[in-house]
């Protein structure tokens, strides 16, 4: 089963930008800002100092 589309998506609030990055428009409602900084965080995990990376 796959992730449903974030609402910051769907709202047109995200772009990729000349970085071939996505990025969240700056006039974003803070909601959708923070959709998108969770969302990016599950897509793109940050190890942590021992290089594992924990997802809850």
């Amino acid at each position: 089963m796959g992730m449903k589309e974030p609402d910051f998506m769907k709202n047109g609030y995200a772009y990729i930008g000349e970085d071939e990055q996505w990025h969240i428009r700056p006039d974003a409602p803070e909601a959708a800002k923070e959709e998108f900084k969770k969302f990016m965080a599950l897509v793109n995990p940050v190890p942590d100092e021992n290089g594992i990376v924990t997802r809850y």
